[in-house]
């Protein structure tokens, strides 16, 4: 896919948003990168493919979605904790809900771990601490 003139550019400027989700720019690293960060990811309790495990796109989606779970009131994270332990993570690539694209790998690996998302999120970041 071709970066679009004028898209928002990630900092690292692997990746641009094109309005719903972030996209690889082409200039990420593949291939090594995954299998570390899929690693670091199965030690904490998430499971994804290493061909899905790009640590700059991981960093990017665990940052939006943090971001919207963060500005949810008490009452609706305790609502989306209580439904991501079932599962529900999924949820969030809804199209009517919409905070990130449908079959984004690292929501479906968050969708089978029996984590909330809020543990998900916790994990995730501590997987990437691991790997910088």
């Amino acid at each position: 896919m071709t970066v679009p003139e004028g898209a928002q550019l990630s900092d690292d400027g692997n990746y641009w948003w094109d309005g719903t989700d972030w996209q690889p720019t082409g200039n990420a690293a593949t291939g090594d990168v995954g299998g570390g960060i899929a690693d670091a990811l199965a030690q904490q309790g998430i499971a994804i493919a290493p061909e899905a495990a790009d640590a700059g796109y991981i960093q990017q989606i665990a940052l939006h979605v943090n971001s919207w779970y963060e500005g949810l009131d008490e009452n609706s994270r305790a609502i989306v904790d209580a439904l991501s332990r079932q599962g529900a993570d999924l949820l969030l690539a809804d199209p009517e809900v919409g905070v990130v694209s449908e079959g984004d790998p690292l929501i479906t690996a968050f969708s089978a771990n029996g984590m909330t998302l809020h543990e998900s999120l916790s994990a995730t970041n501590q997987a990437l601490e691991q790997t910088a």
